[in-house]
């Protein structure tokens, strides 16, 4: 995915209670009991780049649904990197829990949320795929009052379009406690893909939503979260932060089948033991980095609005940017409340290095070769090459870097086993592969080095360098997503004589490029 994950970047499903939480004012105490089942797979299968976040977006969502969410650490799971048969399990194990809560829980509510690839058929897990189909038969096989479907994912948009639904406007401002049925939402349309970014060091789309559920989406200021807010401030940030992206805009889509009365809560803050409040007057985009450097939120803030957010304990540098100045402050949050942060608690300073980053990532984004990343690149090959009439077998390996699946370059050396004469003596030189096309596992590239070779003699004078150029082709097999098997052939050419095509060299090897 670059930078940023193209392919499709970034695939995820969360299925988000759509009523408030426990112990809600407008709830009886007691009366209402959610569950989550959270996956997080960055293997998506041969021929697909390997994901760096969707595993930690995982981890990240079930932390602020146990902490804001209103779900008990017994009733959530998580799953890493799954087989098919495991989640599968998973999901018949939820689904038979809630039919034995059913007569004694008056409500119960269902949250799953996957994070990893998928395609316009369904999930996709290593080389296995949970279908959309499978997944919406277990959906609506749960025994639960309300059940949101959340899909961060490439061509997540197919999932709606399974269910025959549509992206509709923005709904239920004053959403239902006791509403009952689903709502499903998805990072991308049917045809786009997800990205996640090294910058935001994850999805785009989950990040927004997090940052949403973790306070910058309250519209309303009353210390909850709605479905409703939730969605409005995903769908601003991601399509905002994906605009100039390489893997084109996203735009989150839902759809929702749902009917009743009373409040749709997805996290409420006041259960949140560590907070920022920013006050009124404080206006532009704001950056909070943790004591390590690591941008934690990015959100806008208006002038007349107060935002409160929540954080995890610990100190923390505030950046807000508007269109004239940048200002910063240093904040420590501790527990039991909220640390409030006013206009006259930032101090003006220069550009800093973190927004200049993202800044420089923005235009490398809108470049068109942005989505391709600078990755470690190497070679270890045995060849056996023709040279004036005698075969020599070569071992040799090359070093150096891949810019995503395009063009590859480095250093590359090659000695030789059964040192005599007339056998092709060691050389070095520089080589690179350009790939021709790719179909699945399977590529072929065209491959050119040059370098120079040291001839035998029997004295000093009769020794001499040469020129070496070897164009050639080859084949590489994906094995996984990091390791190929490649086999190369190519001509050699040794002071611009090719000698009647009778030197030449095969080669068979493995590949390593490091993701």
């Amino acid at each position: 995915m670059g930078v940023i994950a193209r392919h499709g970047l970034l695939c995820a499903l969360l299925l988000a209670a759509a009523a408030p939480m426990r112990g809600d004012p407008g709830s009886p105490a007691g009366s209402m009991r959610r569950f989550s089942l959270v996956i997080g797979a960055n293997d998506g299968g041969p021929g697909r780049e390997r994901l760096r976040y969707a595993v930690s977006d995982a981890k990240a969502v079930i932390q602020v649904l146990e902490g804001l969410g209103g779900i008990a650490p017994d009733d959530s799971r998580l799953l890493l990197e799954p087989r098919r048969e495991a989640l599968l399990w998973e999901m018949g194990r939820l689904r038979e829990r809630l039919s034995r809560l059913r007569p004694s829980q008056p409500r119960l509510e269902a949250l799953f949320y996957y994070s990893g690839h998928a395609d316009a058929d369904g999930l996709l897990l290593g080389r296995e795929r949970v279908s959309y189909r499978e997944l919406r038969g277990w959906l609506d096989g749960l025994d639960a009052d309300a059940r949101v479907v959340i899909l961060d994912s490439c061509a997540s948009g197919a999932f709606i379009r399974f269910k025959g639904g549509r992206a509709r406007p923005p709904f239920m401002l004053d959403a239902a406690f006791a509403m009952k049925g689903y709502a499903v939402m998805t990072s991308s349309s049917a045809d786009e893909a997800s990205q996640e970014s090294e910058r935001v060091r994850g999805s785009f789309f989950t990040r927004a939503l997090l940052t949403g559920l973790r306070g910058a989406a309250d519209a309303s200021a009353d210390g909850r979260v709605t479905l409703s807010e939730a969605y409005q401030y995903a769908f601003a940030e991601t399509l905002r932060q994906t605009e100039r992206a390489s893997g084109g805009p996203q735009h989150p889509s839902y759809d929702i089948q749902m009917s009743g009365t009373g409040d749709v809560v997805l996290t409420d803050l006041r259960s949140g033991d560590a907070r920022l409040r920013l006050g009124r007057g404080l206006a532009g985009r704001v950056f909070i980095h943790d004591r390590s450097g690591t941008l934690v939120m990015e959100f806008p803030k208006a002038a007349e609005a107060e935002l409160e957010v929540e954080l995890a304990r610990g100190r923390y540098r505030l950046v807000v940017v508007d269109e004239s100045e940048v200002r910063e402050a240093e904040v420590e949050v501790a527990g039991s409340g909220s640390r409030e942060v006013g206009e006259g608690g930032f101090s003006r300073t220069e550009i800093l290095d973190a927004i200049a980053r993202g800044d420089r990532e923005a235009r490398r984004q809108n470049r068109p070769d942005a989505g391709k990343r600078l990755h470690f690149h190497a070679q270890f090959i045995g060849k056996m090459s023709r040279y004036e009439g005698r075969w020599t077998f070569m071992p040799g390996m090359q070093l150096g870097g891949r810019l995503g699946e395009s063009l590859a370059f480095g250093l590359v050396g090659f000695g030789r086993v059964g040192a005599g004469a007339g056998s092709r003596p060691p050389f070095w030189g520089l080589a690179i592969d350009y790939p021709l096309l790719k179909q699945g596992r399977f590529g072929v590239r065209l491959r050119t080095v040059a370098g120079m070779m040291r001839s035998d003699g029997e004295d000093e004078r009769s020794r001499r360098y040469s020129l070496v150029i070897e164009p050639g082709v080859g084949a590489a097999w994906a094995l996984s997503h990091r390791f190929n098997l490649v086999v190369q052939a190519s001509l050699d050419f040794v002071d611009g004589a090719n000698d009647d095509l009778r030197r030449f060299s095969l080669g068979l090897g493995l590949e390593l490029c490091r993701q």
